[in-house]
């Protein structure tokens, strides 16, 4: 007899693209002994080939396991913001990210935000993202942001505008609601060298 009622969502994953970018390729030569075997007892160990994903309260855990091991000295929020910067760099030294960085400075950072959310699915199965445009600023909402603070995907967001041009970029977080944050983000374009005629 088939029970009826609800279905139950699908569980929430991180796939190891997001773990190799963050952990082997950025982090990896950088890691003491002490921050690996911190990530070992939480169910990442470096050693031995990655899983092909991970739940998202383990990938919360290394997250916070690498923040506090590199950053011990600053506030939770602030070690957080670092990591979504080392995130985004290790994310650009992979196959894809490199495609993306020569295509970024193309697009430019309002492009690059609307594929933003794409770029996010690559890591995981429940990220969505929607962008509501405005004359000085673009608000960014993002449904989860798989992480115990929004300073990730804020520094995240940050680095990948640098990448597409943006200058005096500012990511603030405009709102959240559970795990769905809204982000408010402000910059200048890059002023582009004019070549002179003749």
């Amino acid at each position: 007899m088939r029970c009826q009622g609800s279905v139950m969502p699908p569980e929430k994953l991180v796939f190891a693209t997001a773990i190799e970018a963050l952990f082997v390729r950025e982090l990896g030569a950088t890691l003491t002994p002490l921050a690996r075997r911190w990530l070992r007892e939480a169910g990442l160990d470096l050693a031995h080939p990655l899983d092909v994903s991970y739940p998202l309260e383990q990938w919360r855990m290394f997250v916070r396991v690498g923040a506090e091991a590199l950053y011990p000295h600053l506030p939770p929020s602030e070690a957080h913001w670092w990591m979504g910067i080392h995130f985004m760099e290790g994310y650009l030294q992979t196959s894809m990210g490199r495609v993306v960085a020569e295509l970024a400075p193309v697009l430019g950072p309002r492009r690059m935000l609307e594929r933003i959310g794409r770029d996010l699915r690559g890591f995981n199965n429940f990220s969505e993202v929607r962008l509501e445009d405005a004359p000085r600023h673009v608000e960014l909402w993002v449904n989860d942001i798989f992480g115990n603070y929004s300073s990730f995907v804020a520094g995240f967001i940050l680095r990948a505008q640098q990448v597409a041009g943006a200058r005096n970029v500012h990511v603030d977080e405009w709102s959240s609601d559970g795990t769905a944050c809204t982000f408010l983000v402000r910059w200048r374009e890059a002023v582009v060298p004019q070549v002179a005629n003749g």
